[in-house]
């Protein structure tokens, strides 16, 4: 019996040492797999990071397109035809408008430059002005003049136009200089297009299979994804058409050339942050000012301080009072989620932030509400 016991009492060592032995030849594997993989995210992420916009970008366009691709590929019965040729009509949709209108900006910014250059505006202001001492522009500057600390306004004109000359010639230099990387970029987002086109199912299934939420909850998150994405999609085209639209008839109530043609650059203008329409109806306004003042046509300078009127208070306030409210309506979530969205994701991501920035705000407010649905059925049971 002595002999059983101590028999007895060194088995149950040796049974629980590799009962222990087994718990850690899981666990280490585990804990190595986890640490790699950690890492392998980490130096991922660093890879794709210069691309990391373009990646956004390409997935956001692939998802907004994707319609279009189910409606190519009912004719075409073929997903790589079909992925092509709507990347490709993509393509055309964002470098014909660009190509047309940097034709037309520079076409008028010539104009201007070739006009100011043959009245010499900045070394003899007040003569042009003043060519009747009785004109009410003449008596206005000189009024404005007395204020300056020196004198002469052609001095503050001619410093202006160096800074402005500067301006633009540092950013044009910096543009030029960054249209490899313009490229390189827009060839991975169109890359991305075309393979999400391609295998937006399989990738969609995966995403659902890897995401670690019900069901239900899973369903929640991708509507809502979706309900935002179009919502600020379409609300910012709709709103871009009504700007182009209010700003076309303002161009031709106030008898500027060619108003039907600048009002489709507003509209395409209007999808730029922060200048926005305001790119096309001040400086055709400050023309209108100008040629008044050149020509006593006090008509032509009404009609300009009318045009600023119109398009600060009209056109402009569309894109800053509207764009909250319409997009709010449309996706179910607060206007002021919607303001904080778009301006703070236009200062992280740039220009795709107009979209992303409300998603991920829309996701977050989504996951605050699964969380307290999860709360709400774990407090019945405590």
């Amino acid at each position: 019996m002595q002999l059983f016991a101590v028999n007895e009492t060194l088995v149950r060592p040796i049974h629980n040492l590799k009962g222990g032995e087994t718990i850690k030849s899981r666990l280490y594997p585990r804990i190595f797999f986890s640490v790699l993989f950690l890492a392998i995210i980490f130096i991922a992420f660093y890879i794709t990071r210069p691309f990391l916009a373009a990646l956004i970008t390409g997935a956001i366009i692939a998802y907004l397109s994707y319609p279009l691709y189910k409606r190519t590929l009912r004719y075409i019965h073929n997903k790589d035809i079909a992925s092509f040729i709507v990347a490709v009509f993509i393509v055309l949709l964002l470098t014909v408008p660009f190509v047309i209108i940097l034709g037309l900006v520079s076409k008028e910014a010539y104009t201007t430059y070739t006009s100011l250059n043959q009245h010499n505006l900045g070394t003899n202001f007040l003569r042009i002005v003043c060519k009747d001492e009785s004109w009410l522009s003449c008596r206005a500057v000189k009024s404005f003049v007395d204020f300056l600390p020196e004198k002469d306004v052609d001095y503050y004109l001619q410093i202006t136009i160096q800074k402005i000359t500067g301006f633009i010639i540092d950013n044009v230099s910096k543009f030029l200089a960054s249209i490899p990387s313009i490229l390189l970029n827009f060839f991975v987002m169109i890359f991305v297009v075309y393979y999400l086109l391609k295998d937006g199912e399989a990738i969609t299934k995966r995403i659902k299979g890897i995401l670690p939420l019900k069901e239900s909850h899973k369903q929640h998150v991708l509507e809502e994804f979706h309900n935002v994405t179009y919502g600020v999609f379409y609300g910012s085209i709709s709103l871009a058409i009504l700007q182009g639209f209010l700003g076309g008839i303002g161009l031709l109530v106030l008898g500027v050339p060619s108003p039907i043609l600048w009002g489709f650059v507003m509209m395409l203008f209007a999808l730029i942050p922060y200048f926005g329409t305001a790119i096309v109806w001040l400086p055709a306004a400050l023309n209108l000012i100008f040629i008044g003042y050149l020509q006593n046509d006090n008509s032509s300078i009404i009609r300009g301080a009318i045009l600023i009127a119109y398009g600060l208070f009209v056109i402009s306030s569309i894109d800053n009072l509207l764009k909250p409210k319409l997009i709010s309506i449309k996706t179910n979530i607060h206007p002021i989620l919607v303001l904080l969205g778009v301006f703070g994701g236009l200062n992280l991501f740039g220009f795709i932030g107009l979209i992303l920035g409300p998603v991920m705000l829309a996701l977050l407010m989504t996951f605050v509400d699964i969380y307290e649905e999860e709360k709400a059925e774990l407090e019945k049971y405590f």
